[in-house]
């Protein structure tokens, strides 16, 4: 009884700390706020988070729902919400006048909009199209976005035009994580892994494509080292099929990656397999090395998608510049493409760095350009 009086005592304790920072923050508005929603996203930020907080010391604050979720650079101010109602109150009354976030749909779902945030701006964490694999209303509410390159830019004003809706500032910033990766990415580590990682998808039962397990059982059949990497997501919406994998695959060839870096996988990996999953762009873009994709289900969460068809998702552009395709009748021969792939990928790094170049905005220079406009103002 005593220990659970102590436990309940402390308890309130905590939250009494938290909300206190949460008023903190409303009394003072800081220049920057981004809101995690836990680790994995954590490297998407950093780069901005570093670059804003060199020209505004101590007016960068990082609220995350996961404990060990902290950036530990310049005087940035980490406060800890968790999941509940403490995070339903911070995206009340918390204020500033720039919020950074990578949640969608804002003001459709849980999080709201309030008069206290200045500025609502979303940065993403992928690489992909905003036509497709998002809702229809994804950025609809948004005031600032940073975009990746032509593609994002022309899909939203295309949205904005078609719907009528305000026209938000887009700003030319490319994509932040190819140059977080390009600092980070080691050369010399001998890759001798096939990387399996598929997205999630709401189409789909349990979230994911279960034809994986026939595609992780045949890959390990073939003698070859699987990291299974699955999405965030899956982990979150269908923990058990996480547990009967691991039960499944064990194997010595066998890794399952629940690493919130994903940098360690892709250097490891001479070969990708997946379905829909962004990480097939890093992958290929920036290790330069192929992605086999599995044709059997499109991952399509925007109902609106057929009124983008005269717009070519950086997905597809990818995946039909150097992606190979495979299907459920070639599950089994997989060894003899995975080969291929691996022997005529070689000497494509001119042809890659020109589709960077054409399809991303400041590639290499992403923070110089960020810098730039933080100088004038952002």
């Amino acid at each position: 009884m005593f220990k659970s009086l102590f436990l309940l005592k402390n308890k309130i304790r905590n939250i009494y700390k938290i909300f206190q920072k949460i008023i903190h923050l409303r009394k003072i508005k800081p220049k920057y706020l981004f809101f995690s929603e836990n680790k994995n996203y954590q490297k998407f930020s950093y780069l901005l988070i570093e670059a804003l907080a060199k020209h505004n010391p101590k007016e960068v604050y990082y609220v995350s729902s996961e404990i060990d979720d902290k950036i530990k650079i310049l005087n940035v101010k980490n406060i800890f919400i968790g999941n509940g109602l403490l995070m339903n109150v911070f995206f009340l009354i918390a204020k500033a006048e720039n919020m950074f976030l990578t949640v969608t749909d804002l003001d459709n779902h849980a999080v709201k909009k309030t008069k206290n945030i200045d500025n609502y701006v979303y940065y993403f964490h992928g690489a992909v199209s905003t036509t497709k694999i998002y809702t229809a209303t994804a950025f609809d509410n948004y005031d600032i976005i940073l975009c990746n390159g032509d593609y994002h830019l022309n899909e939203i004003r295309k949205r904005e035009s078609t719907k009528k809706i305000k026209k938000k500032r887009l700003i030319k910033t490319g994509y932040f994580y190819f140059d977080y990766l390009n600092e980070r990415i080691n050369p010399q580590i001998q890759a001798n892994e096939i990387l399996i990682a598929p997205s999630w998808n709401y189409n789909q039962d349990n979230f994911i494509n279960i034809n994986f397990e026939e595609i992780i059982q045949s890959v390990l059949d073939k003698g070859f080292n699987v990291r299974f990497r699955p999405h965030p997501e899956i982990f979150k919406r269908s923990p058990m099929v996480i547990d009967n994998i691991k039960e499944k695959f064990s194997n010595k060839n066998f890794i399952l990656d629940e690493n919130s870096e994903n940098i360690n996988s892709m250097e490891n990996a001479k070969c990708l397999i997946t379905d829909n999953s962004g990480i097939a762009i890093e992958f290929l873009l920036l290790f330069k090395k192929p992605v086999l994709y599995f044709e059997d289900c499109e991952k399509i969460h925007n109902t609106e998608f057929e009124q983008y068809s005269d717009l070519i998702t950086i997905d597809q552009k990818v995946k039909e510049s150097f992606g190979y395709t495979f299907k459920k009748e070639n599950i089994k021969g997989l060894d003899v493409l995975i080969n291929k792939s691996i022997s005529e990928f070689k000497n494509k790094d001119m042809k890659i760095k020109n589709f960077i170049n054409n399809n991303f905005y400041n590639n290499g220079s992403t923070i110089k350009s960020f810098n730039e406009l933080i100088s004038k103002g952002f």
